[in-house]
């Protein structure tokens, strides 16, 4: 005959393992959303950083290419004008004109440059270390553990309850046949 006790026992490991798994599979759940969550972000600034260059590029190219526009107006204008100089100082005076363009655009093209090193070597190692500190470890469930963590406190509850009816005395087998005790014994041997 099974004992209320044992039997409130081992619902109470089941149930205990089932609630267990319950919780590590909400965890995992968690987890994942958060790393779902973390990757969304990390493409989300790396799209918006990426507009940034290219906007930033674009203006670039537009001021260089209005420069140059400028330079040409004022070379052709210089052009027609060269009767006022003589062999040398136009030589000097068209090399200053291209002189200085050239400086302009390799100026702007540097910092176009210097932008694009800037994001590959600055901006997406940052993203990426963001992205791995909101990112965190996925657990898997361990049913294994579960169950031995439940058989043990199983475990526990019986050891108890055995050492409270050996302590009390209260561990009788009123059907136990094979002793002097029992109720169908007439002291006869064959």
């Amino acid at each position: 005959m099974c004992n209320p006790t044992l039997i409130v026992a081992g619902a109470s490991a089941v149930l205990q393992y089932q609630v267990a798994n319950q919780q590590q599979k909400a965890q995992q759940e968690q987890q994942k959303r958060q790393n779902e969550l973390a990757l969304r972000n990390r493409e989300a600034k790396i799209v918006t950083t990426q507009r940034q260059l290219i906007e930033k590029t674009k203006a670039r190219l537009t001021r260089i290419s209005d420069a140059e526009k400028t330079a040409r107006k004022k070379r052709s204008m210089f052009k027609v004008n060269r009767e006022n100089f003589t062999g040398n100082s136009y030589d000097v005076l068209l090399a200053n004109y291209y002189d200085t363009e050239a400086n302009y655009r390799n100026r702007v093209l540097g910092n176009i440059e210097r932008s694009t090193f800037n994001y590959l070597q600055g901006t997406l190692p940052a993203i990426d270390n963001q992205y791995e500190a909101q990112s965190t470890y996925v657990t898997q469930v361990n049913k294994g553990y579960n169950a031995l963590n439940s058989g043990l406190t199983f475990a526990s509850t019986y050891y108890d309850y055995k050492a409270k009816q050996n302590r009390f005395e209260t561990d009788v087998d009123p059907y136990d046949y094979g002793t002097s005790e029992s109720l169908y014994y007439d002291g006869w041997e064959d």
